[in-house]
């Protein structure tokens, strides 16, 4: 029966990682195993709780799945159009990719972010991926624009996008560009018989931007080094030096005796900066929302030889960077 989604209330997370295989849209290799958007696909059956119930055929333990989610994208697998979500009907075969992690019930639930509808038999259907990776291997002599860029995705898979695909923005209009292929974004990708992308669709970024940490413990901004290297605890925790990561984004860093270190946007004109978080060493880690309203942030902050350092994922989360692993 076909309903309207709901928000998921009670939805019990457990830390249960699924890695599923998937086809590369262009030449697959070893890679960075960071798990992604699992996918999933099967026919599907519409719940009176509005979840759908994915018969799950691709290559998991799983029989079955419920997938739910408020902001479900949905497309028509074959022309990348915006289809509505109800006009699913029981039966039919879709593909999905959804969240990691389920809860333990049986079957298990989880969120969805993409679900491709009409989708033709034997068709080779287009693969969701989100970038970890993203190194340009040919440019443009005149204009240094990429003309090809190699792309490992979360779960392994490495492949080729060049100018020769089609690139199109999710129901924008704004022009994407091999350049805009950064860790961090989610697309859809079509393939040719040769496995060569074809036509690419890039999502809208959801961060502020990229941070990584390379072997010799340099760090980088979205792709820009910043002045002090990361420290590892003797617990093989990786930890980022926040004045350099916070003022290669222009952020204001202040600190204070008392109340250790303070974040906040640049102040404009009279008024006065917004603080992002607050991070005492050896002490509490505070975060303020955009009302002013503070939240406690799990995580450790130390002060080293006059650099103060925060936990590389409670630093990456306060800040809206994507966290290349």
């Amino acid at each position: 029966m076909k309903r309207t989604l709901k928000k998921l209330f009670s939805l019990i997370l457990c830390a249960a990682i699924l890695v599923v295989p998937t086809f590369a849209a262009g030449e697959s290799g070893e890679g960075t195993d960071t798990t992604g958007p699992v996918m999933v696909w099967g026919k599907l059956t519409w719940l009176d709780n509005g979840g759908l119930l994915l018969q799950n055929d691709s290559e998991t333990a799983l029989n079955e799945v419920i997938l739910h989610g408020e902001s479900i994208i949905c497309l028509d697998a074959v022309t990348g159009e915006t289809m509505d979500i109800k006009d699913l009907e029981d039966g039919d075969t879709v593909y999905a990719w959804v969240s990691p992690v389920m809860t333990l019930s049986m079957p298990p639930q989880t969120t969805a972010y993409l679900i491709l509808g009409n989708i033709p038999a034997d068709y080779r259907v287009p693969q969701y991926y989100e970038i970890i990776a993203a190194n340009v291997t040919e440019s443009d002599s005149e204009t240094q624009m990429p003309t090809s860029v190699e792309l490992t995705a979360a779960g392994g898979t490495v492949f080729t996008v060049t100018d020769g695909a089609t690139l199109t923005p999710y129901l924008t209009k704004n022009i994407v560009t091999l350049g805009d292929l950064v860790p961090g974004t989610r697309i859809l990708v079509w393939s040719n018989s040769r496995g060569e992308a074809e036509k690419v669709m890039v999502f809208p970024y959801e961060y502020r931007g990229y941070i990584s940490c390379a072997g010799d413990g340099s760090v980088s901004v979205s792709g820009q080094s910043v002045e002090q290297a990361a420290k590892t605890t003797e617990d093989g925790v990786l930890m980022f030096p926040i004045r350099a990561v916070c003022e290669a984004l222009g952020l204001n860093v202040s600190w204070d005796q008392e109340i250790g270190v303070t974040v906040s946007y640049a102040s404009t004109g009279d008024e006065a900066a917004q603080n992002i978080f607050v991070a005492k060493p050896d002490g509490a880690i505070t975060g303020v929302n955009a009302d002013g309203s503070s939240y406690e942030v799990y995580g450790t902050c130390v002060n080293d030889g006059g650099v103060t350092y925060l936990t590389s994922y409670t630093l990456s989360n306060l800040l809206n960077l994507y966290l290349v692993k």
